[in-house]
């Protein structure tokens, strides 16, 4: 199997190079990340990154023959392949990209927004509707793959994208939070999403039902007069 890696060293490198090597595939089952760790141990020193090896922590995030995946679950098939750090974010070096500020802006997102402090009562008579999708939403990593893959947001970089979406649509399924989530959505592109599915499609928490997220939001947008314009 012939794996080829996209190799960038800013401290020595003038542009990113390409890097062809023989990986043994195993006939029974092989990740990508498996075929990574086999060419820093056997060919020669490799910078990616990983920690849980079982696509809760995200951080094995990268584009693998132009489709972002996660390493650690993503099977390889006997052939030839080419991976590259994820895109829409920085090279650190190699595979290893800087997901920091991203990251930094959707942590904003999640915290909970109050005006006043929690009462007996509003813990007694919360709404739990939308209980199904808080669970789900609950899995998210954070990793970028579903916004690495997003059409809409490679056609349109003020759109959000879906991670941070989940986000926004996270507190606004939360009976405790006071912020309008409704209007932070619209503004940050909830009408520029096409509901491809895309975003479904390449996530690997199955407990995410995006499509179904992102209607929900769209409905409580078009209650309150906040339609697409055309």
């Amino acid at each position: 199997m012939k794996i080829t890696v996209k190799r960038y060293d800013p401290s020595k490198d003038n542009a990113p190079y390409e890097a062809t090597y023989e990986v043994p595939h195993d006939d029974e089952y092989m990740t990508l990340l498996q075929a990574l760790v086999y060419i820093h141990e056997n060919e020669e020193p490799l910078a990616f990154d990983f920690s849980c090896r079982g696509r809760m922590c995200g951080r094995c995030a990268m584009m693998l023959d132009g489709e972002p995946v996660l390493a650690c679950v993503e099977p390889l098939t006997d052939g030839a392949h080419t991976v590259e750090p994820l895109a829409g974010v920085p090279v650190v070096k190699d595979l290893v990209v800087d997901k920091s500020q991203v990251q930094a802006r959707i942590a904003e997102t999640y915290k909970r927004v109050r005006v006043a402090p929690l009462t007996e009562e509003d813990i007694q008579t919360y709404n739990m509707d939308d209980a199904d999708e808080l669970f789900g939403i609950n899995y998210c990593a954070r990793c970028q793959v579903c916004t690495a893959g997003c059409p809409a947001r490679a056609m349109s970089p003020e759109y959000i994208g879906p991670s941070h979406m989940l986000a926004v649509a996270f507190r606004h399924f939360d009976p405790y939070d006071q912020a309008d989530r409704i209007v932070e959505a619209v503004q940050g592109g909830l009408w520029d999403c096409t509901m491809c599915g895309n975003c479904t499609a390449h996530c690997n928490q199955l407990e995410i039902d995006h499509l179904t997220i992102w209607q929900k939001l769209r409905d409580a947008a078009t209650e309150r007069g906040f339609v697409k314009q055309d």
